[in-house]
């Protein structure tokens, strides 16, 4: 009966030592001699275009522009070309954190702030990375990269939007104004 026991106890116990082996060589083949194995995580899968990183308007402060005398925040710089009708060429009036009066174009200091990249906030990719003619479809039909394109896609939208507000129109109700300010952007 001795004998049958460790006949018995010995395989269950060979069976579990080459159970061990087993395991032991799949491991060793696929992740080699380190317990920081880090191949079995899952794939994860990216593009290479960079608008599918998700826009995040929180967390910010206030972007200060400084040109010849003024210095004004972006969002009011905005506010006041929008507020001014948004003028391509003529220039558009505003009063800068002092309380002096400026002047401003959209060519020269407005649309680098949709353009340029890390301007609003450090690390932040510009408007048009998003808002450009090539993902018209994914940007609500918004395109930032002249002034053509943001009049058209400006149009479009309005036409589109279930709130009836315009992405310029009056800056307080406008979609834009609701982005760069009550999203937090500036």
């Amino acid at each position: 009966m001795n004998d049958v026991r460790k006949v018995i106890y010995g395989t269950i116990i060979g069976f579990f030592l080459m159970l061990a082996l087993w395991f032991s060589i799949i491991y060793i083949s696929s992740c080699g001699f380190t317990f920081t194995c880090n191949r079995g995580e899952q794939l994860v899968e990216r593009t290479p275009i960079p608008t599918l990183i998700p826009a995040s308007h929180s967390e910010s402060e206030m972007v200060m522009m400084e040109f010849d005398k003024c210095q004004v925040y972006a969002s009011d710089l905005v506010g006041a070309w929008v507020s001014a009708e948004y003028p391509e060429t003529d220039t558009f009036s505003f009063t800068d954190v002092n309380g002096e009066n400026c002047e401003g174009t959209y060519s020269e200091d407005i649309q680098h702030l949709f353009i340029e990249n890390s301007l609003w906030r450090s690390g932040t990719l510009g408007c048009t990375s998003c808002h450009n003619g090539d993902l018209t479809e994914r940007s609500s039909g918004l395109d930032l990269t002249s002034y053509d394109a943001l009049m058209l896609g400006s149009r479009r939208v309005a036409g589109s939007s279930s709130t009836g507000t315009d992405i310029l129109g009056d800056w307080e109700s406008s979609i834009l104004h609701e982005v760069i300010v009550n999203q937090g952007l500036t």
